[in-house]
């Protein structure tokens, strides 16, 4: 009875914020519109209070396209070798060593052939010195030695071969606007696309294999420009005029970006001669509201995506900032010279896709092949810099595809399938469920109304949950909210057990009670431990249908240890204990 007060307010306020979080969710599937993130003037007064997270239906039970993409890592291989025998060639000319060629072989090794012994020590020496780390010695015979990637290295090439074509990907169907896109990583080696309520595969195909567009572009007027010609307001206005006059509304999934043609050609003859319009997508922190921030640009590109050959992250060596190093190739390299020291002090816009991603400021004239974009700090947190240098350096290295992408599977889901399956699984899990209650209310009688009412909570709890991280819904998903519930009454059943065992000793019902869940704790503790174990590593290890089983799984197992040890206790306590009742049909 000690702290019932406190108890109650806790188990009301979860289940209020449960309800809460899941008003979206029901909104959109009764209506069939989600509440925008960013609420606009007409949209009912009430969205400005509530979530836009919603829960999602995956594709078995939406309907959709279904791809499965392998990635061709011989070709990585053989880019990533190549680049490799260029930089150790480069640094042994900057060395002064000669007499030694390099080349590479068909199954990606590089072979160096030298004039003598000696060139050949000093070579090797330097080589282990600045490409230790990546390259092992694989042998040499008389006057040619052998030299591979290292295995380490070569798991980092294919790990950044996904990342770049998980980047490319994501930016190109977000800038079609396509809603809920699933892309994630399928084992080691494939990338699994998903598209719920999308059954046309032949436009999406084309937009997959597409390779993206990097340009490099002088601004003329944006939000770092503040002597430009045209000012932002001017800009500003244009797009609402365009937008008003062409009866334009845009919204999350209908942003500007697509209708960059439209505007361009309308604001043909009012911008300067030879610029262009293109948009900066900015997602706020706190409000995860998205904005597009509108850039005027020269269409004439100073370099373009095919003269990038590389970019990584680092940091400074004399303010420790985190700053981005990039590579072109020999004629990138006089084309980004010539263009930048003619641009000095002016901004440059990295596109990727039209999507200004972002806008330094050309400082100097940039020589050598090679040059840095200093992230600077602009009042922001280290954690925001380095985060601003790994994907300015992922979106400069994802200009294309490291490698042609291949369609390993394709599978398209009709929206009756998706119904049937919803259909089937919904009556599974009420006829599994009444059979509980059925049981439960018969058998322990008033403990058994506990029972149930904790289990209606806890199927609450696992939903909301769920929506308020915008997770998918699959069968297998609901199979697992299937499984905790059924975990959730083995728990009310162990302690209703040893409750009984306390009452058959002639102890009180209060004792009775508290030794029930005492006794009943370590089991119960142990038992969905052991199943957290499991749904952790199915969740590390699986992909698809399982990772969607292990969510709900791992989610319901934390929603049945509240409601089955703590929500029922509080039920006994109020309903019991402070009622002065004797029975609870044990």
């Amino acid at each position: 009875m000690k702290g019932l007060r406190p108890r109650i307010v806790v188990v009301l306020g979860t289940l209020l914020f449960a309800v809460y979080l899941l008003i979206p969710t029901w909104i959109r599937f009764s209506t069939g519109k989600s509440i925008p993130k960013i609420v606009r003037p007409e949209d009912p007064w009430v969205y400005n209070y509530l979530p836009s997270e919603t829960l999602k239906l995956g594709l078995d039970l939406k309907g959709g396209l279904h791809l499965v993409l392998g990635i061709d890592f011989d070709e990585v291989h053989r880019d990533s070798a190549t680049k490799l025998k260029n930089d150790i060639k480069n640094m042994l000319e900057s060395e002064k060593v000669t007499g030694l060629t390099l080349d590479t072989t068909s199954n990606h090794r590089i072979i160096a052939k030298f004039a003598n012994e000696d060139t050949w020590k000093k070579a090797d020496k330097l080589i282990g010195e600045r490409f230790g780390r990546i390259i092992d010695f694989e042998g040499q015979k008389g006057n040619e030695a052998t030299v591979k990637m290292s295995l380490s290295y070569e798991a980092e090439v294919n790990n950044r071969a996904i990342e770049q074509s998980l980047e490319t990907l994501r930016n190109r169907i977000d800038e079609f606007g396509i809603a809920e896109p699933i892309i994630t990583r399928q084992g080691d080696d494939k990338i699994m696309v998903q598209f719920p309520g999308i059954q046309e595969p032949g436009r999406l195909k084309d937009i997959i294999s597409r390779t993206a567009k990097l340009s490099f572009q002088v601004v003329r007027t944006g939000p770092e420009v503040s002597d430009s010609e045209v000012k932002e307001q001017q800009l500003q206005k244009w797009i609402d005029d365009f937008k008003t006059e062409k009866k334009i509304v845009t919204d999350e999934t209908k942003p500007i970006t697509q209708h960059l043609k439209e505007l361009n050609q309308w604001v043909s003859g009012k911008v300067p001669a030879g610029t262009e319009i293109l948009f900066q997508r900015r997602v706020n922190i706190n409000t995860r509201q998205t904005e597009y921030v509108p850039y005027l640009l020269e269409k004439d590109a100073l370099v373009t995506g095919e003269d990038l050959q590389d970019a990584r992250y680092s940091y400074d060596s004399q303010t420790n900032l985190p700053e981005v190093n990039f590579q072109l190739t020999p004629i990138g390299a006089t084309k980004f010279e010539k263009a930048t020291g003619a641009n000095v002090g002016k901004f440059m816009a990295i596109i990727l896709d039209n999507n200004v991603h972002s806008a330094p400021r050309i400082r100097e004239k940039i020589g050598g092949g090679s040059a840095r974009i200093e992230m600077g700090s602009s009042g922001r947190g280290a954690d925001d810099i380095l985060k601003e240098a790994k994907d300015t350096s992922l979106v400069l290295r994802s200009g294309a595809l490291p490698a042609r992408l291949q369609f390993l599977e394709e599978r398209v889901v009709g929206p009756s399938l998706g119904a049937d399956a919803i259909r089937a699984g919904s009556i599974s899990l009420l006829v599994g469920l009444l059979a509980v209650f059925v049981f439960m209310l018969v058998y322990y009688k008033t403990s058994g109304l506990f029972a149930t009412v904790s289990l209606l909570l806890n199927g609450i709890f696992i939903l909301s949950v769920m929506a308020a991280f915008e997770a998918t819904l699959t069968l297998p998903g609901l199979a697992g909210i299937t499984l905790t519930l059924g975990m959730a009454v083995d728990a009310n059943v162990l302690i209703f057990e040893h409750m009984r065992e306390e009452l058959l000793n002639g102890k009180t019902l209060s004792f009775a009670i508290s030794e029930g869940y005492k006794r009943a704790f370590g089991a119960i503790l142990d038992a969905n431990l052991t199943t957290i174990i499991a749904g952790l590593v199915l969740l590390n290890f699986g992909y698809g249908p399982i990772r969607g089983f292990a969510v709900t799984l791992l989610i319901g197992l934390m929603a049945s240890m509240y409601t089955a040890v703590f929500v029922t206790r509080v039920m006994y306590d109020y309903f019991i204990v402070s009622k002065n009742k004797q029975s609870v049909g044990l």
